[in-house]
């Protein structure tokens, strides 16, 4: 959202600041109060700039090349080309993209880009001076002159958009260093969190920050003083206090506020154009004191359309279930596999076995935590599920209890363009590790699913409904009476290759953000929620249970990207613009949790519901696992699509598939 940072300072702190600190201070107050409307971040008033650049490089390497101003005919030829130079410029950086980067983040990519737009063009005169050889005058640029001029204007034009990100990190931070500046900051929230702030913010002094007042709904605090702050009033008063105090800064001191406050909360900041941070909620930091230290700007997973669950109060329910276990977690490499390791690591089982095929991941995962230490330990394992005799190996040698099955394709249309390995490994790596965690004393097995799954329409979907069929059928026949269970939950925020990392990189890129369809609508959970629903699962489960959290109102993804704008500090529609490119292969408007004949009951846990196993043919539900791996071994998509359609998973492909890799490379967008 816009930031309107107002700079205050007392007349003895500003008497023993530089000259320099004062011109930056000055600065400051134009470039902190609002970034993106008081310098050129709009396209036009960036082309604006860019065009004054080239014209007064073009006139001024005229001068030095005749030492003065041009002769008659060099004056003509001057005035000529200018107009043509200067939209030809303009146009080349038009094409490039460059004028939908945004100035605050320019970087070496950005540089390229203007480099070689700037020598397209002069290599186009120089072309031209070339060809013509002095037989048209006006045409023929003198090469010394097309060299000063590339290398003036691309100074120029990458100087002006460093020049502006440095200027305006400068003055941040001068203001914030000042001894004599204390950014006026209003807490929302004068709970607990919000009084261990004003203490801390009192102790601090190199904070920066001077606390003028709480807002608090409760009507017994308005009025009252705490800590020597006063309560203004309630939230609804936000814009008028920020108004009258000339507030610089809100910060949310609730550190279990709802999600629906948070949103209200930060709508109001938004409309007040004044910047707005946020203590973590309990869950992400997982301990009972909140500092000031704690505070970060709001992010897209604080305006979830509900309330985050308990992490701490259910990592404790399942120390018990975890703690002196020897457990297996595949797909160990990956965002959920990483954080549910790291969770685990909280209830001190014997060993975590990290296992993935992909190397750098396990490399990653390993090394981050050994630096949780304590006495649990932590084995990297690289092995192909597909493949047995590597994982039998790896079971006879760790001797795993627990099994977390997290390793599985995931991205939609990847998977209809490649059916016969989402198959062989969703499916059938799923089969070589149920017939391991059968021969091996594996106590208890979690599989972890998706909502893809419920009525699936393309290929990820269907292969996770066969694998939660799977152990579900486990669950019936294994003679070991291992507890099998399985984990559904929807889009997972900040996952690798999800859609807010897609929407971050766009952003940082000035956009446009793509969203395949304004009607799509998904379920959100964060990475340590999917996290903590397979932990507890793997306690709860027994009979192939399937296990789902309260997922809450599904978000818009439209919505969603719009937040993401205005969380960066820019405005949806002026500085990012939104573009819809169409529902991807496999691709549904909305997803669902259930099957209608599911049902779903209560736990013990508030948050958590568990699904019972439908009733199948599971004899023949074997026969088709031994069809389908046979038609993935032969690469035979079309014969995949059909034994799906026939195995009464209520799988109905959404469009034509398989897909030829020219459809393909058409449809790469931002996954809703």
């Amino acid at each position: 959202m816009p930031s309107r940072m107002r700079i205050s300072s007392d007349a003895a702190g500003s008497s023993a600041r530089t000259t320099g600190e004062r011109a930056l201070l000055a600065l400051s107050d134009l470039f902190l109060r609002d970034p993106v409307q008081n310098f050129p971040q709009s396209r036009r008033v960036q082309m604006v700039v860019d065009g004054a650049i080239c014209a007064f490089s073009f006139i001024f390497v005229h001068i030095l090349r005749f030492d003065g101003w041009p002769p008659v005919g060099d004056r003509e030829r001057l005035f000529f080309i200018l107009p043509y130079l200067i939209g030809a410029r303009l146009s080349v950086n038009y094409l490039l993209g460059i004028y939908r980067r945004v100035w605050r983040y320019v970087s070496i990519p950005d540089s390229r880009q203007l480099i070689l737009s700037a020598g397209i063009v002069s290599s186009a005169l120089l072309a031209m001076r070339l060809a013509l050889a002095y037989r048209v005058p006006l045409l023929t640029v003198p090469i010394s002159i097309i060299i000063m001029d590339f290398v003036l204007a691309t100074v120029g034009m990458i100087g002006i958009r460093l020049g502006w990100r440095l200027t305006f990190e400068k003055a941040k931070g001068v203001s914030q260093r000042s001894a004599g500046t204390r950014r006026r900051t209003l807490l929302v929230g004068a709970g607990v969190a919000g009084i261990t702030a004003v203490r801390e913010i009192g102790r601090r002094t190199d904070l920066g920050m001077q606390v003028c007042g709480f807002l608090d709904d409760d009507p017994g605090k308005i009025g009252t003083v705490i800590q020597g702050v006063q309560v203004l009033g309630p939230t609804t008063d936000l814009a008028s206090v920020v108004r009258s105090r000339k507030i610089d800064q809100v910060i949310i001191t609730m550190a279990s506020a709802r999600r629906r406050t948070i949103r209200r909360i930060v709508d109001l900041c938004d409309e007040s154009h004044v910047p707005v941070m946020i203590i973590p909620v309990l869950f992400e930091i997982l301990s009972n004191r909140v500092t000031v230290t704690n505070v970060r700007p709001v992010e897209i997973e604080d305006l979830l359309g509900r309330d985050a669950i308990n992490v701490r109060e259910w990592l404790e329910a399942n120390r018990s279930a975890y703690q002196g276990k020897r457990i297996l977690v595949t797909g160990a490499g990956g965002s959920i596999g990483r954080e549910l390791c790291l969770q685990l690591m909280v209830l001190k089982p014997e060993s975590v076995i990290l296992l993935d095929k992909d190397e750098n991941s396990v490399f990653e995962a390993h090394r981050e935590l050994m630096t949780i230490g304590g006495s649990t330990r932590i084995v990297p394992t690289i092995a192909d599920l597909r493949f047995p005799a590597g994982l039998r190996r790896i079971f006879r040698r760790h001797n795993p209890q627990i099994v977390f099955h997290a390793a599985a394709h995931k991205h939609v249309p990847l998977m209809e363009w490649n059916a016969a390995e989402a198959v062989l490994n969703n499916i059938i790596g799923s089969r070589r590790l149920l017939d391991c965690v059968a021969e091996f004393p594996v106590e208890r097995c979690v599989m972890v699913s998706t909502d893809k799954a419920v009525n699936p329409t393309n290929i990820m979907g269907a292969t996770k409904r066969v694998a939660e069929l799977m152990f579900q059928a486990e669950s019936l026949t294994n003679s070991r009476k291992a507890d099998y269970s399985c984990v559904r939950f929807g889009n997972v925020l900040g996952s690798r290759g999800s859609v807010i990392p897609i929407f971050r990189e766009q952003i940082r890129a000035g956009g446009p953000l793509t969203v395949t369809h304004p009607e799509v609508e998904r379920y959100f959970m964060t990475i340590p929620e999917a996290a903590q629903l397979i932990i507890q699962a793997g306690a709860l489960g027994k009979n192939g249970e399937i296990f789902l959290l309260d997922m809450g109102e599904p978000v818009k993804v439209v919505d969603l990207a719009r937040d993401m704008i205005r969380l960066s500090g820019l405005t949806p529609g002026e500085d990012i613009d939104i573009i819809f490119s169409g529902l991807r292969p496999g691709e549904k408007l909305k997803e669902e949790l259930l099957i209608a004949e599911e049902g779903a009951g209560t736990t013990q846990f508030e948050k958590i519901f568990v699904a019972p196993p439908l009733r199948y043919d599971f004899h023949r539900l074997k026969m088709r696992i031994d069809e389908l791996s046979t038609a993935a071994d032969a690469g035979d998509d079309s014969s995949i699509y059909r034994i799906f359609s026939e195995m009464e998973i209520g799988f109905r492909p959404a469009g034509e598939s398989p897909i030829d890799e020219g459809e393909a490379r058409e449809s790469v967008g931002a996954k809703a």
